[in-house]
């Protein structure tokens, strides 16, 4: 890794609540609940990665002047994560996801709030200009479009390398139609085809049109097939790796974070590809979003025992 070179993570971070039911959930009356509280968000959840994997990373976002911001600062300055870059907001509240879970663990009801993203306006990257010259970047499609595209042309003038993640099929159209200045898109094939506008694509053909529309590198994840890389060089297609699931959050994160890591010790986009499926393949078998043991000696070392690599489902 070439000295003096970190990322920076811009994008949502998140407080996420579980309640899962004792029994079957009754409407309109109190219902006995196990519960739980971690920390979440796509760029929070890819900075921790990156810093559990012996990278410098910052992370972006916003809080609200409240306990949960205070916890996920916290858990952030814990994890060696730099917070000069996060700010705090006086109108909204830190964002915010409530699943209520039946005793099976499927999804009751579901409860956002994350109204405060809207609060990351363009002047947000006026904050990180200071690592402008010696920083990665990293975003997540929480960013409202305006940023986005603010981003995206300033790392295309600058250039800067800057890596970004669709997060959901109506969060892609956010992005820029042209990808001029993203070095590096992470998606999967249903937000290709809402983003190039196609009700059905090939993954090898959608990944071309995406670096036809100006991105340097695709990600392309197929879920249990694996993905698809795509590059100047042309296009291939890389196995998931075998996993026993427990739990498929953060597994996309764990990939992208891995991803980006292994390219800046200097592996090329297929190799860096191949380590970030390892790390999605460990996450899945952990109950915790980001893997508390996760190493790049782990990613190696799984990488190179296991064989006829399949997933059971798609990694979130």
């Amino acid at each position: 890794m070439k000295p003096g070179i970190s990322i920076t993570c811009i994008g949502g971070a998140a407080v996420d609540r579980k309640y899962r039911a004792l029994n079957a959930i009754r409407q309109g009356t109190s219902n006995p609940v196990l519960s739980e509280r971690s920390f979440g968000g796509v760029a929070r959840n890819v900075a921790e990665n990156m810093a559990r994997l012996g990278v410098t990373v910052s992370l972006a976002s916003i809080l609200g002047k409240d306990e949960n911001g205070r916890a996920i600062l916290d858990d952030l300055e814990g994890l060696g994560i730099g917070t000069q870059f996060m700010t705090i907001s006086d109108r909204h509240a830190t964002a915010e996801y409530v699943a209520v879970l039946q005793p099976d663990g499927e999804l009751a009801v579901g409860l956002a709030n994350m109204t405060i993203f809207d609060e990351m306006t363009p002047a947000l990257l006026r904050r990180i200009e200071p690592d402008l010259q010696s920083s990665w970047f990293f975003a997540d499609c929480n960013l409202p479009s305006e940023t986005l595209h603010a981003l995206v042309d300033i790392a295309h003038r600058q250039p800067l390398p800057l890596a970004i993640d669709a997060v959901s099929t109506p969060k892609v159209a956010r992005l820029p139609r042209d990808l001029t200045g993203v070095g590096l898109l992470f998606l999967n094939l249903d937000e290709a085809c809402a983003y190039l506008g196609a009700s059905e694509e090939a993954p090898e053909k959608a990944a071309a049109r995406l670096l036809a529309c100006g991105a340097t590198r695709v990600v392309l994840t197929l879920g249990k097939t694996g993905l698809v890389v795509a590059d100047r060089s042309g296009v291939s297609q890389i196995g998931a790796v075998g996993a026993q699931i427990v739990d498929a959050t953060g597994a996309g994160d764990a990939l992208i974070g891995a991803t980006l890591v292994a390219l800046l010790k200097g592996h090329s986009l297929t190799e860096a590809a191949h380590l970030g499926t390892a790390a999605a393949a460990l996450t899945v078998e952990s109950t915790t979003s980001v893997r508390p043991d996760l190493s790049f000696a782990l990613l190696e070392t799984t990488l190179s025992l296991r064989a006829d690599p399949t997933f059971e489902r798609e990694p979130s």
